[in-house]
């Protein structure tokens, strides 16, 4: 049964309908426009700085008004921090749509050390972004970037004990095995950034790999496989 609004003749129902599917093409333009915003000053940001790019720049490489900017971000420096919480959101995204593709706790190793070198190669503004806006942004990054990545961090313990429980991987600090598995990617990263990017760092997955996973695989058999991969 549908109940009319005496004065349109129209169905109430129709009209929450309507309203319903009017409010998610509002939010899907925001959204688009957001998104818009946020590409132009990743650009801007990775190769001006934050000091020295400001929101005139920003506004006119967007095609849009100064005051339109405004109206998404209250300021430049909220502006900044929302480009590298979006960043950190798609790393973590590529990086759990790789892991939960296998039960093998070494694939899910293997998975995620691919999805992040994968993603920074793809999304080579937010490197400059996290390099060279330590010093202005050292707290404030460092914090999302541990709420983003290792706000997960349950997970990927997870993955080591499972590892370890099934003798895969030698019981270990696990702490400790996830800090150096970081470090040694992040390293490799920042190296790949300041020498000018002259390969690709996702052909850098399979020695990562076997230089990393050797070290930690208890199992034998499963160790010769990495050792004996190129």
């Amino acid at each position: 049964m549908y109940i009319l609004n005496r004065r349109t003749g129209q169905s109430i129902k129709g009209s929450f309908e309507m309203k319903a599917k009017d409010r998610k093409k509002i939010e899907a333009r925001i959204e688009q426009r957001k998104n818009q915003i946020l590409d132009v000053a990743s650009l801007i940001f990775s190769k001006e700085g934050f000091a020295r790019a400001n929101m005139d720049e920003i506004a006119k490489a967007a095609n849009l008004g100064k005051g339109t900017i405004y109206r998404y971000f209250k300021n430049k420096r909220a502006l900044f921090l929302s480009v590298v919480d979006r960043g950190l959101n798609k790393l973590k995204d590529a990086i759990l749509i790789e892991v939960e593709e296998t039960d093998d706790p070494l694939k899910k190793i293997e998975n995620a050390i691919k999805a992040y070198l994968s993603f920074f190669e793809k999304n080579r503004n937010l490197i400059g972004i996290l390099i060279h806006e330590q010093s202005s942004f050292q707290k404030r990054i460092a914090k999302r970037y541990f709420e983003h990545y290792y706000g997960n961090v349950d997970r990927i313990k997870q993955t080591f004990r499972a590892g370890i429980e099934q003798n895969l991987i030698k019981d270990m600090d696990i702490d400790s095995v996830i800090s150096v598995y970081t470090s040694m990617l992040n390293g490799l990263i920042y190296m790949w950034q300041i020498e000018g990017r002259k390969y690709r760092l996702i052909d850098k997955v399979p020695i990562v790999t076997k230089i990393f996973l050797t070290g930690i695989i208890k199992d034998k058999k499963r160790r010769e496989e990495y050792e004996k991969a190129k």
